[in-house]
């Protein structure tokens, strides 16, 4: 089991970038990929900027659980929320065919979680929203 980075942080904006801070220092640690540190920051601050803004009742605090671990070649986050139920993976993908104009709006944050990520995962568990990603990271190359 490796280090496990834990944040609980506020329903508000502002508390996104205390998140995508902490990922930076544990990818430094750990001695990630920039890459991957770089797509990990921004699908969190894109999934938490909507359960922010669209999970719940304006004026009403919560806390919002984030999490990041790395298990051997495993990159495993989570964010759990106790918002309104929502399944990310539920929305159709966009249709990257037609002009941007014609595009329905939104869409393109979970598009782009999806081509970067390995696996994701959402449940719904005791009133809460459980989305898990996994992002393999490469091993050193062998000399």
């Amino acid at each position: 089991m490796g280090e496990h980075l834990f944040a609980e942080i506020d329903n508000d904006i502002a508390e996104i970038e205390r998140v995508t801070a902490l990922i930076e220092t544990f990818g430094e640690r750990h001695k990630l990929p920039e890459a991957i540190v770089f797509h990990m920051k921004l699908a969190f601050d894109e999934l938490l900027t909507n359960i922010i803004s669209y999970g719940f009742v304006e004026g009403t605090r919560h806390k919002i659980m984030a999490s990041i671990r790395l298990d051997g070649d495993r990159l495993e986050a989570e964010i759990i929320d106790d918002g309104i139920a929502f399944d990310p993976l539920s929305a159709a993908p966009p249709d990257l065919d037609l002009p941007v104009e014609e595009r329905d709006v939104g869409g393109l944050g979970i598009h782009f979680i999806r081509s970067v990520m390995d696996h994701l995962d959402y449940r719904r568990s005791e009133g809460r929203n459980h989305f898990k990603m996994v992002k393999k990271v490469p091993g050193e190359p062998a000399k």
